[in-house]
């Protein structure tokens, strides 16, 4: 029988030097969080992390990062813009300021989503698409952008045809894409398309945890093994109170994948190689 204390020092190697693109943390105005920014760093630098992408439904993290640089030695904290309403929507005026400011990533509208706000808050919401299907005059305006500073662009929680005709003219573009955690809506056969089409599939953690209940590790492993690891990024989507802090989350991410019998070298890639690849970290 193997040792576990190999498993678990196999498990602490891939994790050290890991990004998470997608972590949460105080201040939020909506949400109460397990840490602040500043702690949620300093969590994730002692525990091995190389960066992370911090993400508000609400407002562009881009000054709380600038700070949180300036206070956490070797890590980096990402900032980056949701085009929710708190920001005006699908609004390029407000991406250019993040942009201008070093913002590493865009999310198209998240809870603003009609996808989103008609399921869990019964109201309408910012949809991408005409009435004949194409993007919005105000979205090509968005990718120009993303285009001219070199960001990062996520689907947010638009719905699965939305995403599919935003990743088609994006990657068209080729611009660098990324799937908002997947594994909530969109099925796998649109996940395979879209890594066809050179996005990133990004899994996160946050499903697999008990307060979310919306899948588990298996289901995951199937998804990527479908895509490949090498269009697919593990990601957390934590700092939510009832859940582990967002450095933990990864670790417990990456233990449940080598469980499900990736090897090191392709969890490595999800959580080091390709994130690094968008930001710029080698």
């Amino acid at each position: 029988m193997a040792d576990p204390r190999d498993f678990h020092q196999l498990v602490n190697t891939v994790w050290r030097g890991s990004i998470d693109i997608h972590v949460h943390a105080a201040p939020d105005p909506v949400a109460a969080r397990r840490y602040d920014a500043y702690e949620m760093a300093v969590a994730a630098r002692d525990a091995g992390m190389r960066a992370v992408i911090f993400k508000s439904h609400e407002y562009p993290t881009v000054p709380v990062a600038y700070i949180v640089n300036k206070l956490v030695e070797d890590f980096t904290v990402f900032g980056a813009i949701s085009l929710d309403h708190e920001v005006g929507g699908v609004n390029p005026a407000a991406l250019e300021a993040s942009a201008k400011m070093g913002a590493a990533k865009v999310w198209m509208p998240t809870y603003a989503a009609y996808h989103w706000s008609s399921q869990y808050y019964g109201r309408p919401g910012i949809t991408v698409l005409d009435e004949k299907g194409a993007l919005i005059p105000a979205v090509h305006d968005v990718l120009d952008l993303v285009e001219q500073y070199d960001m990062i662009l996520g689907t947010g929680h638009l719905s699965t045809g939305e995403q599919m005709e935003l990743v088609r003219v994006a990657r068209g573009r080729d611009l660098k894409t990324v799937v908002t955690h997947a594994d909530m809506w969109i099925p796998v056969d649109a996940q395979v398309e879209m890594a066809r089409l050179g996005a990133f599939v990004e899994h996160a953690v946050i499903g697999c945890m008990p307060a979310s209940l919306a899948g588990d590790m298996h289901q995951i492993a199937e998804a990527i093994r479908v895509a490949g690891p090498g269009s697919c990024i593990l990601s957390t989507d934590l700092g939510q109170t009832d859940n582990p802090a967002p450095a933990e989350g990864l670790r417990m991410f990456i233990a449940g994948m080598l469980r499900e019998e990736f090897s090191a070298e392709q969890v490595s890639a999800m959580v080091k190689n390709n994130p690094g690849q968008l930001l710029g970290l080698g």
